[in-house]
């Protein structure tokens, strides 16, 4: 069951709903948290839409590599060293080529590995996949969002500090007024 206590309770901190207790200072208060709580909601929204507009241009860099690296069996000439790097050779379009490429720890001479060429048989990296693409957005939203929410969050404290004096020394000025009164009925 989702209870509606805690955005009734926002909404009466940003002052909606007659309250004759709520002081000027209550008000200025709520009126900050209802400026904080806009500014989350433009964050999320603008987080989205660059997050999309990310993603398009990563789409679009995905496909280029797809259409111009082919994946390409390569036969290791020597054994993988300590720095998981051997010297192989693989054929693309009917031409032999010899490199350094990477390989898993201890392959041995003779093992095939598969490598990414270009068009011209260089060794490039594997093409971005889908899943590249949704893990990048997602990590880089993660990280803008916690930064963009750490640092809204601090200027609301840094804001609401001032106001929260002032709300201190009005209930102590209330306070005075009220003590006499209250001490009169003991």
């Amino acid at each position: 069951m989702v209870t509606m206590e805690p955005v009734l309770r926002l909404a009466r901190q940003i002052g909606f709903g007659r309250n004759d207790l709520r002081r000027p200072v209550d008000r200025v208060d709520g009126f900050v948290v209802g400026l904080g709580v806009l500014a989350g909601v433009v964050i999320v929204i603008v987080g989205v839409l660059l997050g999309l507009q990310f993603a398009e241009r990563e789409s679009d860099v995905a496909a280029q590599q797809q259409a111009t690296r082919t994946e390409t069996a390569a036969v290791l000439l020597t054994d993988a060293n300590a720095s998981q790097t051997a010297l192989a050779r693989w054929t693309t379009a009917g031409e032999a080529h010899t490199g350094m490429i990477d390989v898993f720890y201890r392959e041995h001479a003779g093992a095939s590995a598969t490598i990414w060429t270009d068009a011209a048989g260089t060794v490039v990296s594997r093409p971005i996949g889908a899943l590249d693409i949704v893990l990048l957005v997602g990590v880089t939203l993660a990280g803008g969002f916690t930064v963009a929410f750490l640092l809204l969050r601090g200027l609301l404290h840094l804001v609401r500090l001032p106001i929260k004096s002032w709300s201190a020394r009005a209930w102590d000025e209330d306070w005075a007024r009220t003590a006499p009164r209250w001490k009169q009925w003991r």
